[in-house]
C-alpha cells in the first residue's frame, strides 16, 4: 500500500536537523563534547522534562490548544527578534521594568505565508488559529502582517515565564553537573581519541 502524495511530500520536506526559528543554528554534530553521549540518557531526560513540563504549563494559558500556543509564541518571537539580536544586553534594550520600550510601534509584522513556512502548518490552519487568537485579543492584524498584542501578556503569563526561566536555569545547572560527572568518568580529554 502506498502513502498518500501529501504524506510523501511532507516526509520529503521534513529536515529534522534544520533550525526551528529563523536565525537559529541547525543541528551541529561536528564538535559534540564526549561527555554528552556518555550522559545522554540523563541529560536528555532532564532537558525533555523541562521542555514538556513548560509546554504543558504554557498550553493552559491557551485552553490546551498547543497549536495556537505555538503559533502565538512564534509570532511574538519574530515580532521582536530584531530588537534583541544575539549579544544584546538588557541594559541596551530594556527599560527599568524589564520590557522593550515603545514596543507596539517597533514590532515587525509577520505575514501569514511566512508563519506557514516557518511552522510547517497548512495555510488554512494558521489562518484559523490567527483568527482565534485575534478574537481572544492576543493578536492584531495590520496591513503588513500580524503582531501579538503586548497587552495580553498579563500577570499569569509573566509569572509562568519568570518561573520558566528559574526552572530552565536549574535544569541547565543539573545538566552541567551530569556532564561534569560523565567527563570525570571518561578521564582526561587528551587521553580520548576524537570521533568523527
Amino acid at each position: 500500500m502506498t502513502r498518500p502524495a501529501a504524506t510523501q511530500r511532507s516526509k520529503a520536506r521534513a529536515d529534522l536537523r534544520a533550525p526551528g526559528l529563523p536565525g537559529e543554528a541547525p543541528v551541529d554534530r561536528s564538535d559534540v563534547p564526549p561527555a554528552i553521549p556518555r550522559a545522554f540518557g540523563m541529560a536528555a531526560f532532564a532537558m525533555n522534562r523541562f521542555i514538556v513540563d513548560q509546554t504543558l504549563r504554557a498550553a493552559r494559558q491557551f485552553d490546551n490548544d498547543i497549536e495556537a500556543m505555538t503559533l502565538f509564541g512564534v509570532l511574538a518571537h519574530l515580532n521582536v527578534a530584531h530588537l534583541m539580536p544575539p549579544g544584546t544586553r538588557p541594559s541596551q534594550a530594556l527599560n527599568a521594568q524589564g520590557r522593550l520600550p515603545d514596543l507596539p510601534g517597533r514590532m515587525r509584522p509577520i505575514r501569514l505565508r511566512d508563519l506557514c513556512q516557518i511552522t510547517g502548518r497548512p495555510r488554512e490552519t494558521v489562518r484559523r488559529k490567527l483568527l482565534q487568537l485575534q478574537a481572544q485579543g492576543r493578536v492584531r492584524r495590520l496591513a503588513a502582517g500580524y503582531v501579538y498584542d503586548a497587552a495580553c501578556v498579563d500577570a499569569p503569563m509573566r509569572e509562568l515565564a519568570t518561573d520558566g526561566v528559574r526552572r530552565f536555569l536549574a535544569t541547565a545547572e543539573q545538566i552541567g553537573a551530569l556532564l561534569r560527572d560523565a567527563e570525570q568518568a571518561l578521564g582526561p580529554a587528551s587521553a580520548r581519541p576524537r570521533s568523527r
